[in-house]
């Protein structure tokens, strides 16, 4: 055989072998919790091109001898969080401009913002990120992964909705004003293209304009979005602060298609929380102190709780920092407050993946969806768990030995210990 040839060969063939061992992962575990069904006790995920081919016990499943393996036998696996809404990851923000309904996040998400990286570092796989709370129309959000180097590669969907607020930065009737203002200025508007249009085809069917003409003014850039917002193309997400928005909320709810992201302060709202026909985002703030004016006793109050009596089903936000920048911090307090553990976890992923319209991709671990987890030390809850390893569509993202962030903080800490020790001897 041709010497030349033979070393082609080879390197084709290793080449086919390396390109087929890395679309096909094995990972191993001590427990899979898929969220759709019974755990799975030292399992087994197979992985193939980004997708979940197969999840059951090592001793049932045979592991093809090209995957690459991912051993992790004395871990937990589990889906990856993920957040139907939240304002990190961007350059900057538009709500020194409240009224600007044509921009998109897709302009101001920086990749390499640690705001992304910290998410990893708590096992989010997918964020919805939409404009802040100190707006009118906002702008629209987009899904994305926390992982990429440029937008394009974080990109999940686009167009996912307008960002609205009732958050008042002086008066909570004249934001309201406001609001209907602008959403009148489109009305007014569209009903005014849409007469220029039937006056267009009127001419045209009485021969003033050539037959072959056809009508093409289009929507102004600057207001399209906000026509899709009112002709319910697209779905608005209207922050509402408190209890004393929410009338207002409900009202436009009626005229528009809107998800609400709820605040604090909803303990007065039981009646009103009754009558959300569907699933909420609630604020990163899900506990909270009320003094009651007569008694001068506080009270604590948890909004997935109240949410909860009230039948509505609800999604979990993370802060960029603080205690409610965890996971199990937030889950752990729905627990506190009697929700289930169950309805907890799913606050942040089959709520949330549903809310999207994701879910038959994300939120649980099924054959078929996307090959995306985060493998922990332990229990969820438990906030001694640390994630260990984020895989995203079978690709392996963030791992926590090499995570540098880490490295530094705890090369600090022991050079700071040993200078401690060093002086106590001295």
């Amino acid at each position: 055989m041709n010497p030349t040839f033979l070393r082609f060969a080879i390197a084709s063939a290793a080449f086919a072998l390396s390109a087929l061992s890395q679309d096909l992962v094995a990972i191993k575990a001590k427990t899979i919790h898929t969220l759709s069904g019974p755990a799975v006790t030292d399992g087994v995920i197979l992985l193939q091109n980004g997708r979940i081919k197969a999840i059951g016990k090592q001793d049932e499943i045979e592991i093809p001898w090209a995957a690459k393996v991912i051993d992790k036998s004395d871990k937990v696996v589990m889906p990856t969080w993920v957040l139907a809404h939240c304002a990190g990851g961007m350059r900057g923000s538009n709500e020194s401009m409240q009224n600007v309904p044509w921009l998109t996040v897709a302009d101001a998400i920086d990749p390499a913002s640690a705001y992304f990286e910290n998410m990893l570092r708590n096992g989010v796989g997918t964020l919805h990120v939409m404009p802040g709370n100190r707006t009118l129309m906002g702008g629209t959000g987009m899904v994305v992964r926390p992982s990429g180097r440029t937008v394009a590669d974080m990109t999940v969907a686009a167009g996912t909705g307008m960002k609205l607020s009732l958050q008042a930065s002086r008066s909570r009737l004249q934001k309201i004003r406001e609001m209907r203002r602008a959403i009148a200025d489109v009305r007014d508007y569209l009903a005014d293209y849409e007469r220029r249009k039937a006056e267009f085809e009127q001419e045209k069917a009485a021969g003033a304009i050539p037959a072959d003409k056809e009508w093409d003014q289009e929507i102004d850039r600057k207001k399209k979005a906000a026509v899709e917002l009112i002709e319910k193309k697209l779905r608005g997400w209207l922050y509402v602060p408190s209890y004393a928005e929410l009338g207002e909320a409900l009202r436009l709810a009626q005229e528009l298609d809107l998800t609400f992201v709820l605040g604090s302060n909803l303990d007065e709202a039981h009646a009103l929380l009754a009558k959300i026909k569907s699933p909420v985002v609630l604020d990163a703030t899900i506990e909270y102190l009320e003094t009651d004016p007569e008694t001068r006793e506080e009270q604590q109050f948890c909004s997935a709780k109240l949410c909860q009596d009230a039948g509505v089903p609800f999604a979990l936000s993370l802060s960029s920092g603080g205690p409610t920048s965890y996971p199990w911090w937030q889950l752990g307090t729905c627990v506190r407050h009697g929700i289930s553990r169950s309805q907890a976890i799913a606050a942040l992923t089959t709520v949330p993946a549903k809310m999207l319209g994701l879910d038959d991709q994300l939120g649980t671990l099924d054959e078929g969806k996307l090959g995306n987890l985060q493998i922990l030390t332990g229990d969820p809850l438990q906030a001694t768990t640390w994630v260990d390893m984020v895989v995203l569509e079978g690709e392996v993202v963030y791992e926590r030995s090499k995570d540098p962030r880490l490295q530094y903080l705890f090369e600090a800490a022991e050079e700071a210990a040993a200078g401690t020790s060093k002086g106590e001897k001295q």
